[in-house]
């Protein structure tokens, strides 16, 4: 399973920064970028299942 680090707006909005494999490794990006710049004002950082993944599957080797 990937984990996608996002950032999602007030207006429930999600833009991927980057995808990982490992969900602690997400998770520290997380802590990384909180303890760097803070907690911002409308807009969260999360880790969610990526949904890249099923798209992944659908490759057929020929």
């Amino acid at each position: 399973m990937t984990w996608d680090v996002c950032l999602e707006y007030a207006n429930g909005n999600q833009t991927i920064l980057k995808t990982y494999c490992h969900r602690e490794t997400a998770l520290k990006l997380i802590d990384l970028i909180y303890s760097t710049y803070g907690y911002p004002m409308h807009v969260a950082y999360i880790v969610r299942p990526s949904q890249a993944r099923s798209a992944l599957n659908l490759v057929v080797p020929a």
